[in-house]
């Protein structure tokens, strides 16, 4: 009497099979109904599934409010678009998505216990790296209707570096193929008077150096520009160079698919291919960096003798170079550079010596800096390192944003800079089509 026949999905299993039906065991055993068995199988079944779905559910809010960093400090979550409060040392901002994770769990374990989470702050307060975003005071400011209004001009910093060798005929060609307003080069003058377009080592205080651009001993002072153009030649392992070895090319290299073009340019040179070239516009800026000692009045004569004023401008972390241009043009455009540190009265050395532009490096454009700037009638620019300043940069600096790709771009333009000197012309178009699809969607403010 305790075997029951039954037949499991007949259209699958063909042969009846003979075996004890487990409830009819289990009611025998506890002398209960059969129908009590079936209905607490079923509230147990239903239970546990009701648990397991819960738990589920549980564990896919609790990676969603991880995703978007939700916690006790909701001013700092990082999908909102705009921030309650400016702070340039805001640890949870600063860090790596990682490490955000394990400090915001810290911080809500501190006021869980009743200790004061702004201690926590200033104890990680050295450990932690920079985002570009804080650090530029951007993380609060809102897009407002009139910053809309301007075009953003890209400059190619030294042409397109990380498609040819910079500083020359077809770095710069390139960048303008890429979509640039301009470009921006250096200049040296030579024992012979003539003006060549060259960066070289020694960063700005000692620049012209050979030994990383060119693996020799010496200055690029000490040549003429024949000797230069024929006697020099590139190392093409250098850092420096993004476009890579394959792209720079020697005199003797016959392997080389590229026609030889990676030689120390004259700035006559240079100016002639681009005023000539049909992929570039005449209304094509050139920002001629007055890098080495008496560069200025050569360089004005010079633009002047091929009547290129209304395209070229000049700029210099050397003021009194810009002072220079000033009085032998009162047209021209100009531009004052600063470095990394820049001075409270930056606008007044501008005005001082006639600049129309303040130059800053990008991770010293804050929103406050710019606005001072515009207010006081100057425009301003935000110029990039080389490649290999912005790869130090982007590994041990700023955690919030890649190596001058689109997110680092944005970030710079929401402090209100209106031209961009840039390596990567072409991410640089990128990132200004994201930007104005993101303010065609931004309410009026």
């Amino acid at each position: 009497p305790h075997y029951h026949y039954y037949c499991k999905r007949p259209t699958r299993h063909f042969k009846l099979t003979q075996q004890p039906c487990r409830h009819h065991l289990v009611a025998e055993w506890f002398q209960v109904s059969l129908s009590t068995i079936n209905m607490t199988s079923a509230i147990i079944r239903g239970a546990t599934f009701a648990f397991l779905f819960f738990g589920l559910c549980t564990n896919s809010v609790i990676a969603l409010l991880s995703h978007y960093e939700v916690d006790s400090y909701p001013k700092y979550s990082r999908h909102k678009l705009y921030y309650s409060e400016p702070d340039e040392m805001d640890p949870i901002i600063a860090t790596s998505p990682p490490q955000r994770h394990i400090f915001s769990k810290e911080v809500c374990e501190r006021k869980r216990n009743g200790i004061e989470a702004e201690s926590l702050y200033k104890e990680r307060i050295e450990e932690l790296p920079y985002s570009l975003a804080s650090k530029l005071h951007v993380t609060h400011v809102p897009l407002a209707e009139e910053d809309c209004t301007y075009p953003i001009v890209v400059i190619g910093h030294r042409g397109s570096p990380y498609t040819a060798l910079e500083n020359t005929s077809r770095s710069f060609i390139h960048a303008a193929q890429a979509g640039a307003d301009g470009v921006e080069l250096d200049v040296f003058l030579l024992k012979c008077g003539s003006l060549v377009v060259f960066h070289g080592s020694g960063g700005d205080e000692n620049p012209g150096l050979l030994h990383s651009y060119c693996g020799i001993k010496g200055s690029i002072l000490d040549y003429t520009a024949a000797e230069a153009r024929h006697s020099l030649t590139f190392n093409k392992n250098f850092d420096e160079f993004g476009c890579g070895p394959n792209e720079i090319t020697h005199p003797d290299d016959i392997s080389s698919k590229l026609p030889h073009y990676c030689y120390i340019h004259t700035l006559e040179e240079v100016l002639t291919t681009l005023g000539d070239h049909p992929d570039v516009s005449p209304n094509f800026t050139i920002k001629i960096e007055l890098k080495g000692p008496n560069t200025a009045i050569p360089a004005v004569q010079l633009v002047r003798k091929l009547n290129m004023e209304r395209q070229c401008q000049y700029s210099s972390f050397d003021h009194s170079r810009i002072a220079e241009v000033r009085l032998l043009d009162a047209d021209a455009i100009t531009g004052a550079l600063f470095a990394s540190h820049v001075p409270d009265d930056f606008v007044e050395q501008c005005l001082a010596v006639g600049a129309n532009e303040v130059h800053f490096k990008y991770d010293t454009c804050s929103y406050e800096r710019v606005q001072a700037a515009h207010s006081a009638g100057l425009n301003t620019m935000a110029w990039f390192r080389g490649p290999m300043g912005m790869k130090e940069d982007h590994l041990n600096e700023y955690f919030d944003v890649g190596n001058e790709d689109i997110s680092m771009y944005k970030t710079v333009l929401m402090s209100g800079v209106k031209s961009m000197c840039v390596n990567r012309p072409d991410v640089m178009a990128q990132a200004l089509e994201e930007t104005q699809r993101i303010k065609n969607y931004l309410p009026r403010i």
